[in-house]
C-alpha cells in the first residue's frame, strides 16, 4: 500500500506541474481559456490530494522522517511550500512578464530542489551519507537564509 500512495504522491506532483506550466503559458499568451473552470479548480484537488497522500506517507514511512523533527522533512515540507508560494506569484501576484517568468524559475527551482533532496534521501538509506549529509544541509541552510 505504500507504494502504491508513493507513486500516486509522485504522480500528483507531476499533475501539478502540468497544470501550472499550461496555466502559465495561457496566461502569458493572454488567452481566454485561462478562466476554464477545469485549469482553476483542477490544482486545488490536487493539492489537497498531494497533502492527503503525504499524511499517509509520514504517518507510515518506515524511514521514521517526520517533518520538524527530521530536517530531511523539514526540509521538503519546506520546498512545498516554497514551490506553491513560487506558483502563485507567478499566476497571480505577478503583474508583469518578467516577474511572472521568474516565478516560473522560481516554482521549476524548488521543485528541483524538493526532488533532489528525495534522491539524496534515498542514497542516505542506501547507505551514502557523506554527500547526502551535505547536500541535506545545503538544503537547509538555504531554506533557513530564506526564511
Amino acid at each position: 500500500m505504500y507504494m502504491i500512495v508513493k507513486h500516486a504522491h509522485l504522480t500528483i506532483i507531476t499533475l501539478t506541474f502540468i497544470f501550472f506550466i499550461i496555466n502559465f503559458v495561457l496566461m502569458m499568451k493572454g488567452s481566454d481559456k485561462v478562466n476554464n473552470k477545469i485549469l482553476k479548480i483542477g490544482p486545488h484537488i490536487l493539492y489537497t490530494l498531494f497533502i492527503c497522500t503525504l499524511i499517509y506517507l509520514v504517518a507510515v514511512n518506515p524511514l521514521k522522517l517526520y517533518p520538524f523533527l527530521n530536517g530531511w522533512a523539514s526540509s521538503k515540507l519546506g520546498g512545498f511550500v516554497l514551490y506553491v508560494l513560487s506558483i502563485t506569484f507567478a499566476l497571480k501576484w505577478a503583474k508583469s512578464k518578467l516577474w511572472r517568468l521568474l516565478g516560473l524559475i522560481s516554482a521549476v527551482f524548488w521543485l528541483v530542489m524538493s526532488a533532489r533532496l528525495g534522491f539524496a534521501d534515498h542514497l542516505k538509506s542506501k547507505g551514502i551519507s557523506d554527500e547526502t549529509t551535505t547536500y541535506i544541509e545545503f538544503a537547509q541552510s538555504l531554506l533557513t537564509s530564506i526564511c
